[in-house]
C-alpha cells in the first residue's frame, strides 16, 4: 500500500466506515481536531474525491477556478457542507460548515476555514480511500455503503496524479465523427494491485 507522509499544517485525515451506510471522518489541521459523520443518502467518499478532482490543476474546468467545488454529507438529521477552492501555488482553501436539524439552513456553524497544500490533503484522502478499498473490496464496499459504488475511476485519476503529477493516461480517437475515449484495463488493474 502507498504511504503518504505529509504532515504540513499537522494535517491528518481519517475516514472509516462505521456500519452499513455510515462513515466517520476525523480531520486534524493546525493542531485542531474535527469530526464529521456521513450517511448513505449521500455519496460521501465519491463526492469528496470528485470535489478534489474538480479543483485539480490538471483536470480543473474554468467553472471551478473561481467558485471552487462543493459537496455535502447528510447524516440524518445533521448535514456537513464541504467547499474546496484551488488558490494556486499548490494551495487550496477548505471550508466546512455544519447544520443541525433544529437550526436548519438558517444557522450554519463554520467548523473550519483553512488553507493547506492541495497535494498534502489529497494524499491523506487517497491513502484512506485505498485502505477502504483494500479492506472491503469493490463489491464489499457497495454492500457496506448501500446506495453507491466505490468511486474507482476518480480514485485512479487522483492516485495517478499524486504519483506522476499528470493526467491519467487515456487515448482519444475519432471514428465516423465520434470521439472515442479509452483507457487500458490491464494497466488499470495492475495499477490497482501495486502496493
Amino acid at each position: 500500500m502507498l504511504q503518504y507522509f505529509w504532515m504540513v499544517n499537522n494535517l491528518v485525515f481519517i475516514y472509516k466506515l462505521t456500519g452499513a451506510g455510515w462513515a466517520e471522518c476525523h480531520l486534524e489541521m493546525n493542531s485542531r481536531k474535527y469530526s464529521f459523520t456521513a450517511g448513505y443518502l449521500t455519496n460521501a467518499l465519491g463526492d469528496l474525491l470528485q470535489a478534489l478532482l474538480n479543483i485539480n490543476p490538471f483536470y480543473t474546468e474554468d467553472v471551478y477556478v473561481d467558485s471552487g467545488s462543493e459537496l455535502f454529507w447528510d447524516a440524518e438529521p445533521s448535514r456537513t457542507d464541504w467547499h474546496f477552492r484551488y488558490l494556486g501555488d499548490g494551495k487550496m482553501q477548505l471550508k466546512v460548515t455544519s447544520y443541525e436539524e433544529d437550526n436548519g439552513d438558517e444557522n450554519p456553524k463554520i467548523e473550519l476555514n483553512n488553507e493547506c497544500y492541495y497535494d498534502n490533503f489529497l494524499g491523506e484522502v487517497i491513502g484512506e480511500a485505498e485502505k477502504i478499498l483494500r479492506e472491503y473490496g469493490i463489491v464489499g464496499y457497495k454492500n457496506m455503503w448501500i446506495e453507491h459504488d466505490f468511486p474507482l475511476s476518480t480514485f485512479l485519476q487522483l492516485k495517478f496524479y499524486l504519483e506522476h503529477r499528470s493526467e491519467f493516461p487515456i487515448t482519444k480517437n475519432t471514428i465516423s465523427h465520434s470521439e472515442i475515449i479509452k483507457s487500458d484495463i490491464e494497466m488499470e488493474l495492475n495499477y490497482l494491485n501495486r502496493k
